[in-house]
């Protein structure tokens, strides 16, 4: 039972770092030219989040049970030839669930076969760790690239005049927000606040080493 707790514990500090202290995209700028390109409606970030996730999860999990049994110079292909075949069946599941999505993506939907965070988690952390960590990757990885997304898409909208902020702030700026150079800079600014979070976490694990309140 002790030893559950703890796998469960360490998969959900996984899962966190993916989805927020370590997010792939902000800390790692890993995976942005999807977002960038396409993340300027909400339903063009659901479709990126269905893509993301149905490729990357069983990707990690190949790779976790195969990625040992290959050599390591023969990962990199592996890695793309296996996400490129869950493309199919993501592409499938996207467009089920919102018709013509993948459509609207336009070159960024087939980009995801190698998005350099699938690429970078399945080929070198999936195969030296357990299942359980590989999971718990890829899902906070996912959590991570969809709440990036959603909030790039959300900020653009805004900018677009085509969503409305809680507090009822919107900006009509042209279509320069559909460019993919906004995306860029709203990826920037939401880099720079959790970096400015992890300093914050970093000071306050100091002053706790200490014995400062």
């Amino acid at each position: 039972m002790k030893n559950n707790r703890l796998v469960l514990r360490g998969a959900g500090s996984i899962f966190l770092n993916g989805l927020l202290f370590r997010n792939p995209v902000l800390i790692g700028a890993l995976g942005m030219y999807p977002v960038a390109a396409a993340a300027w409606s909400l339903k063009n970030a659901a479709a990126l989040s269905v893509l993301f996730f149905a490729v990357s999860l069983p990707t990690s999990l190949v790779l976790c049970a195969l990625g040992m049994l290959v050599p390591r110079w023969f990962r990199p292909g592996l890695v793309l030839l296996i996400s490129a075949g869950f493309y199919i069946p993501a592409g499938y599941l996207a467009n089920l669930l919102m018709p013509g999505s993948v459509t609207s993506l336009g070159m960024a939907a087939g980009l995801m076969i190698c998005n350099s965070v699938v690429y970078s988690r399945a080929e070198e952390y999936a195969p030296e760790h357990v299942a359980v960590a590989a999971a718990a990757d890829s899902l906070g990885c996912s959590a991570g690239f969809s709440a990036v997304a959603f909030l790039v898409s959300m900020l653009r909208s805004a900018l677009l005049g085509t969503f409305r902020l809680p507090a009822g702030i919107g900006f009509v700026i042209g279509r320069a927000a559909d460019l993919p150079f906004a995306g860029f800079l709203a990826i920037g600014f939401l880099a720079a606040l959790i970096q400015w979070v992890n300093r914050l976490r970093a000071g306050g694990a100091r002053r706790i080493g200490r014995g400062n309140p």
